[in-house]
């Protein structure tokens, strides 16, 4: 007979201690890299002050695991509202580094089951920080995943829903593997001709860092190339946050030369024309972050030429699934076909105040329909 599942906080646990259990857990279940110990570790090593731990039991065994990050908010300068982000603080300059596939860790026989008894334990009986949670975000979740993470009589808010794209890599191998005869026509005039214009220069040559000190020299030149890219658009770019480089760099000494995280440097007659570090976990390739080397003709496209070598790559060497994760830009919608969609989920116990929000929020949403919009 199965043992019901039993919730129990953390606070003092040290990484030392969590990264086995972690670790275990994640050879019992089929996570993305997001919620692996290379990610979550990474990110705790970079915090100041270590959060608390979720642990869920059955039959004598973790059966899941989260980081529920405490904090408070002050609504009309009177009233605190105490709730907990699973696996991000809420700080732009820590969440910058863009978990996705967010959720909780979980044994396979309990998926499905234990993700609702989790969430209705933290918004429970739970106390994070000595106070009861009256919220819970979860950003970055699959939005196929709302239903499981919903426990009954909770209030659910939305606040955005993003789009992804992919590549099916078993699919292509089974269609003969040419990539770019599956793209739509002027996207693959695009790329070719492009390739055609670099090997002007001598040949298109995609390498991959092979060891820790190659990852970092590759790092540091993507990162130049991404935040001139970023800045000449006015925005701060990745790498302005010390955050954000603390995290690649620890990811890369922690995972490259296991196969976790791959840096890929392509040149045209040996000049780099661009850099994409790609998360790689169980056949899944994800890519993370990026940075190409723009040029005055804008028939060179170094990104979706960089990405073309790149996937018809993982496609020969047997990589089941090319993300490009979550966001609606057109090279990525180009590139791939549509993925799963993420979706931010703001999960809150019904009190006076987040009824209230609630309520509003339902009335703001109506108000800004146009009249031809459907109805949710």
């Amino acid at each position: 007979m199965t043992e019901p599942l039993r919730f129990h906080i953390r606070a003092d646990l040290p990484q030392a201690a969590l990264a086995p259990l972690w670790r275990d857990l994640e050879s019992r279940t089929d996570p993305t890299f997001f919620l692996t110990w290379a990610w979550i570790g990474a990110w705790l090593a970079e915090l100041d002050t270590p959060p608390p731990v979720l642990i869920g039991e059955a039959d004598g065994a973790i059966v899941l695991l989260a980081i529920p990050f405490p904090y408070h908010r002050i609504e009309a300068g009177l009233i605190r509202v105490h709730g907990a982000r699973l696996h991000t603080t809420g700080a732009r300059d820590q969440d910058v580094i863009a978990i996705e596939y967010n959720g909780f860790l979980v044994d396979r026989a309990w998926i499905g089951r234990a993700e609702r008894a989790a969430v209705a334990y933290l918004l429970g009986p739970a106390r994070l920080a000595g106070r009861r949670c009256d919220e819970l975000h979860i950003v970055a979740a699959r939005e196929a995943d709302r239903e499981k993470l919903m426990p009954p009589g909770m209030l659910l808010q939305i606040p955005s829903v993003k789009p992804s794209w992919r590549v099916d890599l078993a699919a292509l191998r089974v269609s003969g593997g040419d990539y770019l005869g599956t793209l739509h026509a002027n996207t693959r005039q695009q790329i070719r001709r492009a390739m055609r214009l670099y090997e002007h220069a001598g040949p298109l040559v995609a390498k991959r860092a092979a060891d820790a000190a190659t990852g970092r020299a590759y790092l540091d030149a993507l990162a130049e190339l991404h935040q001139r890219q970023w800045t000449a658009r006015g925005e701060p770019g990745g790498f302005a946050f010390p955050f954000f480089v603390r995290f690649q760099r620890r990811l890369v000494e922690t995972c490259l030369e296991a196969g976790g995280v791959e840096l890929l440097r392509v040149t045209a007659g040996g000049q780099p024309i661009g850099y994409l570090m790609n998360l790689v976990h169980r056949g899944h390739v994800m890519a993370f972050v990026s940075g190409f080397r723009f040029e005055d003709d804008p028939k060179l496209k170094p990104g979706l030429v960089c990405h073309a070598l790149a996937i018809a790559r993982h496609a020969a060497e047997g990589a089941r699934c090319y993300d490009f994760l979550a966001g609606a830009t057109r090279y990525k919608a180009n590139l791939g076909r549509p993925g799963p969609e993420f979706a931010y989920l703001l999960i809150q116990r019904p009190t006076f105040m987040t009824r209230a929000e609630w309520a509003a929020r339902r009335v703001w949403t109506a108000l800004r329909r146009t009249p031809g919009d459907a109805p949710d």
